[in-house]
């Protein structure tokens, strides 16, 4: 009989330390770790990081955030960053990368298969070692400021307009792909002279800016008025985003001009706003970043869950097909205020 009670006791104690490993082992698998850019640079990021906190939080996800800012400095601290999180035994990463190539360089992705990454907002370029994408349309985006731009164009009754272009720095893989959507349509016109850049800089490694500061992109437009006669400026300015639309705004005040060109913009920022309304910028995108932030949260969710989600759109690295889901987009201009 002792020796029942015995087994009996073993057993449950057995039992005891496995549901107590099992449940560690839940909780550990519900850690996410997110990885994104300060918001010293771009205001926005703040909001991508309390969106993410709360949706993140909704799934009772234990969620540590680390935060690096935008310069040189911060893409190797981001690094360290990534280091630390998958040391600390992160399984599910978010990360919006601040440059890609340092990312891949570390080769810490290749190096833990084990460990999922969601790319937000911005595509680890040439790395087969990420499981999701949730982003925006980028080159959609970049296409949509190309339009806005020819309807303005089309609808003035001119047979010419000028046109500078303002694109985002190579470290982010979103600049070249808003550049190139932007070019399928503009291209044509620019080939055939009816958009005329006047400052000859039409290639993306000619219209990057340094990085997406807003003093940059005043750098990068003041470099083109150094193209134009005294008195004289573009038509038409396609900035790929606020910050830099605001950069070519300031530049144009300080040389003299009260009358700003159509100035295109994306994140719908406080200050893009205000620039709308007071007429200095004629649009800006407005990417649902609470709708993005849903969906990298359905994606983490999937992976925990041991059921992946499928979309029906990828992007193709190497052998390898990363699905990546889209959140909504909107053009805004004055009539959306």
């Amino acid at each position: 009989m002792r020796k029942n009670i015995f087994g009996k006791v073993l057993l449950s104690a057995a039992l005891a330390l496995l549901f107590i490993a099992c449940t560690k082992d839940e909780e550990t698998n519900r850690e996410v770790a997110v990885l994104l850019p300060d918001a010293g640079i771009i205001d926005r990021w703040a909001t991508d990081k309390a969106n993410l906190e709360t949706v993140l939080g909704k799934y009772n996800f234990s969620t540590t955030v680390y935060t690096a800012p935008e310069t040189t400095e911060g893409a190797l601290l981001q690094v360290e960053q990534l280091r630390k999180a998958i040391q600390d035994g992160a399984k599910y990463i978010v990360l919006t990368a601040i440059d890609y190539t340092k990312i891949n360089e570390s080769g810490l992705l290749a190096q833990h298969p084990d460990v999922k990454v969601v790319c937000h907002d911005r595509f680890v370029l040439d790395n087969p070692n990420i499981a999701y994408i949730s982003s925006a349309a980028t080159k959609y985006i970049g296409y949509m400021q190309a339009q806005f731009l020819l309807n303005h164009f089309h609808s003035s009754g001119a047979s010419s307009m000028t046109i500078e272009l303002l694109e985002g720095p190579d470290t982010d893989m979103n600049a070249k792909d808003y550049y190139e959507g932007a070019m399928e349509l503009l291209k044509k016109y620019i080939n055939s002279g009816e958009l005329v850049v006047v400052s000859g800089k039409k290639e993306y490694s000619q219209v990057k800016a340094a990085s997406w500061n807003i003093a940059d992109g005043k750098k990068a437009m003041k470099d083109r008025l150094n193209s134009y006669s005294t008195g004289q400026r573009p038509d038409m300015v396609l900035a790929a985003n606020d910050n830099l639309a605001q950069g070519a705004i300031e530049a144009l005040s300080e040389a003299g001009f009260t009358d700003m060109p159509v100035i295109t913009g994306q994140d719908n920022t406080a200050m893009a706003q205000s620039n709308i309304k007071s007429g200095k910028q004629a649009m800006t995108i407005d990417k649902n970043l609470e709708d993005m932030a849903y969906n990298t949260a359905m994606i983490i969710n999937s992976l925990i869950s041991g059921s992946p989600v499928q979309s029906s759109q990828s992007i193709p690295v190497g052998s390898v097909n990363i699905p990546v889901f889209y959140s909504m987009i909107t053009l805004m201009t004055i009539d959306s205020y």
